[in-house]
């Protein structure tokens, strides 16, 4: 059946809404999930001085990002706009505070690690392959009264295929009162505890740990946010010496800006902010102003000021987060920083000249806090970086990314197969033409980028107008360097180390055909999987969802902007969860609709 239909109030709709939340016809937009019906935004949030964590991980292997906040729980993605809060065997005590996603043991599925200040709380959960985990009770790194801390993150420090742990223990603060704790995976599901690097024998306030190849030499280097909220000092941040020597070995920072400034750091995030091809710096402060320093090459930073990047830099205390994002796909990285106390949460757009405008009217930063950690990722797989941030009840929640442009992306899902099957440590670079300027753009995948949080393990690129990636270049931890030229935008990949790029959906041809269509899958009736093709003959928001009898939404299989051409998607059944019988398929572009029908039969 084929429904033409009006988009015009579509598009109101949509500017509306758009003038409404944003308060503005330029800048970022976001949409706070209120509805009671989803418990993300019915389950209350968490009292002021809690400080708790959250990441987007697909416990599941779906395909979709499942959401987990610390001390709430797990939300299954309903791959409709919609969560499902599931038992899932992770304890739910009221004083874990940080989280850090990775395949430890390499199984394909993503594992947990909790942290407390609390004795007896912190433990590795290891995931069953069903949305079940197991708590970790034999071994060394079962030592929980051990583990105690604030913050924590996997990486893989020294190459050998398996991620490693780190523990940041702020001394003071609960039951801790030793140093951070540092773990090296053997790679058999055992743990070795290493105490001879300098935050494994010194005591401080640590916060935050995060991985990152500041210097791009091919191995991961740690960055600690010294703390305590209220004074300054160094960062407790080091180099890895593994290319240097062959010894992965991690010297602190002495003779650089990034490692001798007082501060008081909270987190560390390298990000390629202004486009020319190394990572530059930010930190977060609390009782101070945030700090970005610009890389200048052969590891020399300059610490940047107001006059040259906007308030990014001056922006009140009190701050948290710091949570990096192209959130409207224009090629640019922008940046969400939460704070402490009565503060309102700020949102940086990144004007792609090096400078930052700050959008204080956006529902994201409504209000006062406290708002403590974030994530980000693209729970309805629109093309678009959502973020979920927890706080007091008023002001955590889940906020739908709907800024109305046309921006072109991709979303990349990496596995190593030499490197960690989590693909820590691997760095993907783009290039691309955007706005008549070719560019490159850098990603490294991480496993805490927020504060005691992490965004999704997937890699997001926006490319403005861009007509295709010209080349994507990707850098293992292995030493493997894979090219791809001329990939199509506004697609989801996966890609297997030494494997070829592949999407959800296939193009099958880049001819401009004379018409919309959509053709009858195939095999049909099918068990358990079936290709459906279409054609566009413009470049068109497309959507292609499967309904089931009662018109219940029970996939949506692609949804973005697509190019003119003829395109191929399939619907898994097993993948959806579906049983026997029959359903119907939709393809909707602006003002073009079709509908057919599909027989499942197991």
């Amino acid at each position: 059946m084929k429904k033409p239909y009006s988009t015009f109030f579509i598009k109101l709709l949509i500017l509306l809404v758009y003038f409404f939340v944003s308060g503005s016809s330029s800048g970022q937009t976001f949409l706070k999930i209120t509805d009671a019906s989803n418990p993300i935004a019915s389950d209350p949030g968490h009292t002021a001085g809690t400080y708790v964590g959250t990441a987007w991980v697909d416990i599941d292997n779906d395909g979709w990002l499942d959401l987990f906040v610390c001390r709430n729980g797990v939300y299954k993605n309903l791959r409709n706009g919609n969560f499902s809060k599931i038992a899932t065997g992770l304890e739910l005590n009221s004083n874990v505070l940080s989280t850090t996603w990775a395949d430890y043991n390499n199984d394909g599925f993503t594992d947990c690690f909790l942290v407390s200040t609390t004795a007896s709380k912190s433990f590795l959960y290891k995931n069953n392959g069903d949305g079940s985990f197991t708590k970790i009770t034999t071994g060394a790194i079962a030592d929980s009264a051990y583990n105690t801390g604030w913050g924590s993150t996997w990486g893989d420090y020294n190459n050998d295929g398996f991620v490693d742990l780190v523990i940041a223990a702020a001394n003071g603060f609960g039951v801790v009162n030793h140093p951070s704790r540092f773990w090296k995976n053997n790679g058999d599901g055992s743990f070795t505890k290493i105490d001879t690097t300098q935050f494994t024998m010194l005591n401080a306030p640590y916060t935050c740990p995060s991985f990152y190849d500041y210097d791009q030499d091919g191995d991961i280097d740690l960055f600690i946010g010294s703390g305590p909220a209220g004074s300054l000092a160094r960062d407790y941040n080091y180099k890895n010496l593994l290319k240097e020597t062959g010894n992965p070995y991690l010297q602190r920072i002495d003779t650089s800006i990034i490692g001798t400034d007082p501060v008081d750091g909270q987190v560390w995030n390298f990000i390629d902010y202004d486009n020319d091809g190394d990572l530059d710096g930010f930190l977060t402060n609390y009782s101070t102003r945030n700090n970005l320093y610009r890389n200048e090459g052969n590891g020399y930073y300059v610490k940047m000021t107001e006059a040259q990047v906007g308030n990014i830099v001056n922006g009140g205390n009190a701050n948290l987060t710091n949570l990096w994002g192209d959130f409207d796909n224009d090629g640019f990285i922008d940046c969400f920083v939460t704070k402490d106390n009565n503060n309102p949460s700020r949102f940086y757009h990144n004007n792609g000249n090096g400078t930052f405008t700050s959008l204080d009217t956006i529902s994201i930063c409504a209000g006062g806090g406290p708002r403590f950690g974030a994530t980000a990722g693209d729970y309805n797989k629109d093309g678009k970086l959502d973020v979920f941030v927890s706080g007091i009840t008023q002001f955590k929640g889940l906020f739908l990314n709907i800024h109305p442009n046309a921006n072109k992306w991709v979303n990349i899902k990496c596995s190593g197969t030499t490197s960690n099957r989590s693909a820590l440590g691997t760095r993907i670079k783009a290039k691309a033409v955007i706005n008549g300027t070719p560019m490159w753009q850098t990603r490294e995948i991480n496993a805490a980028n927020s504060f005691n949080s992490m965004n999704a393990l997937n890699v997001h690129f926006g490319f403005g107008a861009a007509s295709q990636i010209d080349s994507l270049v990707v850098m293992w931890p292995s030493g493997l360097k894979q090219t791809f030229t001329n990939v199509t935008l506004n697609n989801f990949y996966n890609l297997t180390e030494g494997g070829s790029l592949t999407s959800e959906v296939k193009t099958v041809s880049s001819e401009i055909p004379n018409s919309i269509s959509l053709k009858q899958n195939y095999p049909n009736p099918f068990n358990p999987s079936t290709k459906i093709q279409f054609t566009i003959n413009k470049s068109s928001e497309v959507s292609l969802k499967v309904f089931d009898v009662n018109g219940r939404e029970v996939a949506e299989l692609l949804k973005g902007n697509y190019s003119a051409g003829t395109y191929e998607a399939e619907l898994d059944g097993n993948k959806y969860s579906l049983s026997s019988g029959v359903y119907f398929y939709t393809l909707s572009t602006s003002g073009y609709s079709e509908t057919r029908k599909l027989n499942l039969i197991k």
